[in-house]
Formats: structure tokens, sequence, C-alpha cells
């Protein structure tokens, strides 16, 4: 068993957390810190740190917030903690994941050590290969922003029951961010941009990977983005009434725009690859429409064609199979 407490207030450990945000910069947070003002006096600024946390004095400050546009002409909304508050998470996410990595799901891919979207990618051809054929291509609408903070913190303490760190996270989850409009509060979510919010995130679904994985199904979750594999026709249909209702347990909805049913003789894009048949290949969200099917048969035939040139000029093996 991890005494979590004892490694996490460890002024080693938090020597380490600080390496890691200074080698991911960043900018600075609502005080106005960065990164090289911090690693002006590094030792003694990790020291007090430290000291703060040890001795309940440490109060995190709102996150900072930050706006991003993307490229289908949306924006995307970061909430960015201070250079100290980034470190202190850092510190604890060290330890947390000496403790999860074995708990985890193999279904889940997302925000960990040693595995990647290609590795998702690996699984779905695995599972096709197999013989589960039909998908449920899903999406969590606004995951970040709808976690349930006393679910939250009741699913954590399944795994840390320390009052410490608890409070901690508590603090982390609802200490709002600062906006030109002024603070604001949130009922519920996470800061999508703190260091924290990603294994908060695996913790929040490990139970859902945990019930899907324990039925005839399958599945292959990236974050909140998965893929749900059948034999059948039929238990894709049932299962996605399953899978809506588990996640309205959870207090989290389907993302109606981007969840279809589908199968891999159709045609569907997953993790930035298009799958069709026994074919897999980069694909560009903004010029390959498979995110709804292959709704026409000249599409298919471009697309696998177009598959075959790709696996001639660039080639890898998946099980048998080719991956670009």
């Amino acid at each position: 068993m991890i005494d979590i407490a004892s490694k996490f207030l460890d002024i080693n450990n938090f020597q380490r957390a600080w390496e890691k945000v200074a080698e991911n910069r960043g900018c600075a947070g609502v005080d106005g810190e960065t990164i090289d003002s911090f690693a002006r006096n590094q030792t003694v600024n990790l020291y007090q740190l430290l000291n703060a946390v040890t001795h309940t004095t440490y109060q995190p400050l709102p996150c900072k917030q930050v706006i991003i546009p993307k490229k289908n002409g949306t924006k995307r909304e970061l909430k960015i903690p201070t250079v100290r508050d980034r470190i202190v998470q850092q510190a604890l996410l060290n330890v947390m994941y000496l403790l999860m990595e074995e708990k985890f799901s193999p279904a889940s891919f997302a925000y960990r050590p040693n595995l990647s979207y290609i590795n998702a990618v690996e699984k779905v051809a695995d599972w096709r290969d197999l013989g589960y054929v039909w998908v449920l291509d899903a999406d969590i609408a606004n995951f970040f922003d709808n976690l349930d903070h006393h679910r939250l913190l009741k699913e954590v303490r399944l795994h840390i029951d320390n009052p410490g760190i608890l409070c901690l996270i508590k603090s982390w989850i609802s200490v709002g961010v600062q906006t030109q409009e002024g603070l604001i509060l949130p009922q519920k979510g996470i800061p999508q941009g703190a260091v924290i919010s990603p294994i908060l995130a695996n913790i929040y679904l490990h139970e859902f990977d945990e019930l899907v994985s324990g039925t005839d199904l399958k599945i292959v979750r990236y974050a909140d983005d998965f893929l749900v594999l059948a034999s059948s026709q039929e238990r894709i249909l049932s299962a996605k009434l399953e899978i809506i209702d588990l996640l309205n347990s959870m207090g989290l909805t389907i993302n109606t725009e981007k969840t279809q049913i589908t199968s891999f003789q159709r045609g569907f894009r997953f993790l930035g690859h298009g799958f069709l048949e026994n074919a897999i290949f980069p694909v560009d969200a903004n010029q390959v429409k498979l995110k709804s099917g292959i709704e026409e048969k000249q599409a298919k035939k471009t697309a696998k064609n177009s598959s075959k040139k790709k696996v001639r000029k660039n080639l890898f093996h998946l099980r048998g199979e080719v991956l670009m």
C-alpha cells in the first residue's frame, strides 16, 4: 500500500514537480508570477510552498481564463492555475499515478504514462478482428464542464482516503476562474488546463469503464471520446440506450451531433484515423467526412483507394493489418 501523503509531502517530489512544470513552460496565472520569476529563487520558493501545504496554510488562487480560437471558428476556454498551484498539483499527480495506474481499466488510454491514441487505435483493430464490427461512436457533451463535484470527490475517496488531500482537490475544482467580467465560481466541472484535471477525469469515468467492460460489449475510451463495440446490429442498438442511461446516472449526457451507430463496413473516424472495412488510415477532419459514416458509394470507393495509396507509400503493421 502506497503511503501517498508522505510521498506527496517530500521535497524531492516537489523538486520533480517543479522541473516538470518548468519544462512545460506555460503562461503566468492570475498572480502574474512566471516560470522564470519562480526559478530565480526556486529553492526557497519550493521549501515555502511545501511548508504551506504541510501546515495547511496553502490556498490556491483562481484560475486565469484563456480563450483559444479553434480552426472551425469556435473557441475553447482554458482555465490556467498559477505556477505555484501547478507545482502542487503536479506533486500530487506524481504519486497519484503510482496509485491509480494499477487500477485503471485497460479500456482507458488518455492521460496515462506509456499510452497514446495509437494504442487506442490498435485496440479498436483488435476488437474488429475478433468480430466486434458494430460500433457506437460516441462523445460526451461538455465533459470537463459537467463533472459533478460531489460524485468526483466520492470516487477519489474510494482510492485516496486522506482528508488533507481530498480538501486540496476540493479547493482546486471549486476555486473558480477569473474572467474579464469578474470571478466565476463553478457549481460543477473541473478546470480544463489544470495539471490535476486529466487524472480526475479518468477517476470520474473509471466506474463507467468497468461497468461497460463487464458486459458482452467492448469499449475503447480516450478521454471523453469513446467507442462501444458489439458483434451484432441488434446489440449495438440496445447498447446505445444503456450507455445513455449509465452516463445520465453520472450527470453526463451524450453529444448527439457527434454520436452515431455505424460499422466497419460503413466507416467512421476515431482519434484522427479513418476505419473502413479492414483499412485504417489517417484522416483530416476538414477534408474527409467519415465522422457521420460513408454515405455514398463513391465516397467509400475514394477513401478506400486513397488508403491503399498511402499504405504503399508509408507502411507499418498492426496485427496483420496496415496502419498509417
